[in-house]
């Protein structure tokens, strides 16, 4: 994410070098995201009619070059950080006060209004969307964060792909699992958890969510308490308080077969 930027590239750029290919930030766009169950027809109908026509066909996590009604080159991809369907529009800095307004006044009717940061955590949580920073790290793995449908299993070879292949053969020590508040409280970032009466992990990420209604949240459990229903606690200010593991995504939008945790 953008708080990782430098250390991000410098990576990149690493790992780049052995293939004789060059990385080139680009800085010559600003990036509006447009999300929720009518976010692509608001979005399809500034387009002009061939593009649109085009955008609307994109599968999930592709995207395109696309122009405007009013002629503004945009780039926009079916992707976003929320857990509904959308698209993230990339925008040249100059145009973006005009597409976003153009953005606001098509959705007008339909209940399109900005979002900030805290809104967009509380989604990104309930769809279960990890967190760099939070629930994966430089000392996390894609195994233990239960990521490993994002990996290409079937390649021979990649980066880690020797601790990943004996991780997901052999299991890991802890993984990161979804949960729910049993009691009245709020788990946060940070907040120690126990497991029979010993510290066992830490929360990684949690809220009280506002369409859910209930208190959730992310944590690391050691391997033998990561199974759904199991119960556990967390402290939260010196008061302990009762949790259960529970599955993850917490919310699945209808057309993804809903399920509310």
């Amino acid at each position: 994410n953008a708080a990782t930027r430098v250390k991000d590239l410098a990576w990149i750029n690493a790992q780049a070098q052995p293939f004789n290919v060059s990385v080139t930030e680009r800085s010559d766009f600003g990036m509006i995201a447009v999300q929720g169950p009518t976010a692509r027809d608001r979005v399809l109908g500034l387009l002009d009619d061939n593009d649109s026509a085009v955008a609307g066909k994109l599968g999930k996590f592709a995207a395109v070059e696309v122009m405007a009604k009013d002629g503004t080159p945009l780039f926009i991809a079916r992707t976003g950080y929320t857990g509904e369907d959308g698209f993230e529009v990339f925008v040249p800095p100059a145009q973006a006060d005009r597409v976003w307004s153009a953005i606001l006044a098509a959705g007008k009717g339909a209940g399109v209004v900005p979002a900030g940061l805290g809104a967009r955590d509380t989604l990104r949580l309930e769809a279960a969307m990890r967190l760099y920073g939070n629930d994966i790290d430089e000392t996390t793995t894609v195994v233990e964060a239960d990521l490993g449908w994002i990996v290409g299993w079937k390649k021979e070879a990649f980066i880690g792909s020797d601790v990943l292949r004996r991780q997901k053969a052999e299991g890991t020590t802890k993984k990161l699992v979804g949960f729910k508040v049993l009691d009245r409280a709020i788990a946060r970032h940070g907040h120690d958890v126990y497991v029979g009466g010993e510290k066992a992990g830490v929360v990684t990420s949690g809220t009280q969510t506002p369409f859910l209604k209930k208190a959730i949240g992310m944590a690391y459990l050691p391997a033998g308490s990561t199974d759904n229903g199991t119960e556990f606690e967390i402290d939260i200010r010196g008061r302990r308080v009762r949790a259960q593991v529970v599955p993850m995504p917490f919310y699945k939008r209808p057309n993804d077969s809903a399920r509310r945790t």
